[in-house]
Parts: structure tokens; C-alpha cells; sequence
């Protein structure tokens, strides 16, 4: 048994003997542990695109008993309602979706029925409050009207953009954008597989700036591989057949979109922009407008604005900062007609001589 698995058998047992006090501490100190968690990667991609199996155990059977402990182990740190371990489950919900889509499309769910599962169950858990009622996420989009943390509706100072006619305009100020509400489901089919994947990814895009470095790089990863399977020729299956396409949505697409822009400006610029172009591509094929205008709109925003500038912000937005030394504001009476008229300077017929005495010569 390789050391990655033997790492994950170690980690199932430890949870497995903790008592109820001790999951506190333990989900504080889980969060940062970054070696189980790139061991999970590992268990996840012991398929290659073809869907061989890279890293078999001495039987299948191990291996899918082994997956599905660490499914029904991310669930149960999820349902525990400690944040720590919430964030940890949700780091692979990217690659959870990319090898269940992947799977079904080649026709082999029953390897990953399991994953399957995990996925219905955060779903349901999300869609619905404490009290079991169907949730609602509303939220406005920013504008000029109203204040934010990068502009005040009274400094913009002309009298033509007051704050009351600002507000006329602006629909979004009295229109809420909202998430939900979302049916529970048992069973994922084709009518509603990629409607549950996409609000996955948009629980997954909420905690993006809390969740570790390494949960982006295999975002990027798995955007790519979801959205170019199946385009390669030269891949084929363990039956010779070639890899079928992964069918997806536009919906779908943009919450990738949003997780591959966030990772372009934390340190993962290469990642992220093969994953956007994958992306624009994947819409070009199918057609998708909407999907393409975010894609050329963050492609041709680099051109201008490239990733790793210092003035990017932790979302790639340019940060105007006041300068540090401090200004005098003068008053108009400071300056009147008497400052701007001429005054000979000392000195000045002496030079008016020399220069002409320098001309007669």
C-alpha cells in the first residue's frame, strides 16, 4: 500500500476514536493539515482521463472501500457544523464534480456511486436552513447610489450625480439578486445533474477566499479537465472506445468562470488562464454567448491590466492608493491678480549691461 494510503487509513481511524469534546480541537488544528488533504487528491485522481486506474490496490474492491469511507467521512465533517472541517469537505467538491461527470459520461457511475452520494448530501444540506425550509441568498450588486468600500455617494461632488438622482437610475438599488430556492433531491438524473453541480460550485465560490492555496490549484485542474474531455482523439477508454465529452451548462460554466478569476490572482495565474481559455473554448463549441462575453471580457481585461501587478487587489482590481504625504489646501483669497506681477530680480540691470556691451563687441 503506497504511503498516501496508508496516510487516509490513519486519518479515518483518528477521527473514528475521537469523543464529542475533542472534535473542536481537532477541526482547529485539521484545517492547515495540507498532507491528509493532498493524500485525498491523490485517492481522487488515481484515474487517469481515460479512466484507468493508476494506482490500484492489490484488488478493486479495496479501493472502493477505501473511497467510500473517505465520502462518508467528509459528510460527517460536514454535517458537524464546525467550520474548520466544513471548509475542509468543501476544498473537493471541484474534483468530487469532475470525476462523478466524468464517470457517468463514460458510463462507469457505479465505481463512484459513492461520490454520488456525498454530492446529493451537500446538496440537500445547503438548500434548505436550520429549521428545514428551502434557503434564499440575496444580495445587490454594487453602485454609485450606494456606498461601499471604494466610494461615497457625497463625495462624487457633481451636482448632476446627486445621490437622489443616482438612485433613478439605478435599478439594482430596489432589485435584489437572489440564490434559491432549490428543491431537495434523492437521486441525481440528467434533468437535474448539472442544476445541482452548479449550485455545488456556487457554495464552493462563497468560501473561495477562505479555503487553502492548494483547493485552487486543483480547481483550475479539474475546470480544465471537465471542460476539454473528450476532445482529444488520442485518449481512449480501457475498452478502446474514445473518452466521451462531459455535457455541461451555462450556468455551469460561469460559476467555473468565477472560481478560475479568483485563483488567476492568488498565485496561480498559469492554472487559471488555460482554465478560462478551456472555458471559452468549451462555449465557442456549444454555442453558449453569455458564457463567451465573461470569457473575453476577463481574457482581454489581461491584456491591460495583467495578473501580479502590485496595484492588483486580491481579485485582480487595480487599487488606487492616496498618496502618504499630506496636502495644503489653499483658499482662493491666497491668490489674487498682485501674485503674478513682475518684479526685477536683484541683479538684473547689471546683466541687462553685460549682455549689451557682449553685443556692440
Amino acid at each position: 500500500m503506497s504511503e498516501w494510503k496508508q496516510l487516509i487509513s490513519e486519518w479515518l481511524n483518528e477521527y473514528a476514536a475521537l469523543l464529542d469534546n475533542e472534535i473542536k480541537s481537532f477541526a482547529a488544528e485539521h484545517e492547515h493539515n495540507h498532507e491528509i488533504a493532498t493524500a485525498i487528491f491523490n485517492l481522487f485522481y488515481s484515474e487517469d482521463d481515460s479512466g484507468t486506474n493508476t494506482n490500484k490496490l492489490e484488488n478493486e474492491s479495496e479501493y472502493e472501500q477505501i473511497l467510500e469511507n473517505v465520502c462518508t467521512q467528509l459528510f460527517s465533517f460536514y454535517r458537524s457544523k464546525e467550520v474548520e472541517l466544513q471548509r475542509f469537505t468543501l476544498q473537493f467538491v471541484p474534483t468530487l464534480i469532475y470525476n462523478y461527470l466524468s464517470s457517468v459520461a463514460q458510463g462507469s457511475k457505479r465505481t463512484w456511486r459513492c461520490i454520488e452520494t456525498l454530492l446529493i448530501g451537500l446538496y440537500n444540506y445547503e438548500v434548505v436552513d436550520e429549521e428545514g425550509k428551502p434557503k434564499v441568498v440575496q444580495f445587490r450588486l454594487p453602485s454609485l447610489a450606494q456606498a461601499s468600500i471604494y466610494h461615497e455617494p457625497l463625495s462624487l461632488g457633481s451636482q448632476f450625480l446627486t445621490e437622489s438622482a443616482l438612485r433613478r437610475w439605478e435599478e439594482c438599488n430596489t432589485k435584489l439578486v437572489s440564490w434559491g430556492p432549490f428543491p431537495q433531491v434523492e437521486v441525481i438524473n440528467a434533468q437535474n445533474r448539472l442544476k445541482v453541480m452548479s449550485a455545488l460550485l456556487f457554495i464552493y465560490n462563497r468560501q473561495l477566499s477562505l479555503l487553502p492555496k492548494l483547493a485552487l490549484r486543483h480547481f483550475c485542474i479539474a475546470a480544465s479537465r471537465i471542460v476539454t474531455q473528450g476532445f482529444n482523439k488520442k485518449i481512449t477508454s480501457a475498452s478502446g472506445k474514445p473518452v466521451p465529452r462531459i455535457p455541461v451548462s451555462s450556468s455551469f460554466l460561469l460559476e467555473m468562470i468565477e472560481g478560475a478569476y479568483f485563483a488567476m490572482f492568488n498565485e496561480f495565474y498559469t492554472l487559471a488562464h488555460q482554465a478560462v481559455q478551456d472555458i471559452d473554448q468549451r462555449a465557442q463549441y456549444e454555442l453558449l454567448p453569455d458564457v463567451m462575453l465573461v470569457t473575453s471580457a476577463v481574457i482581454n481585461s489581461l491584456k491591460n491590466n495583467p495578473s501580479g501587478q502590485p496595484c492588483d487587489g486580491p481579485m485582480g482590481i487595480s487599487v488606487a492608493l492616496s498618496p502618504a504625504t499630506t496636502t495644503v489646501t489653499m483658499s482662493k483669497s491666497m491668490i489674487t491678480n498682485a501674485s503674478f506681477r513682475t518684479k526685477k530680480l536683484p541683479g538684473e540691470n547689471k546683466l541687462i549691461l553685460i549682455m549689451t556691451i557682449c553685443y556692440i563687441l
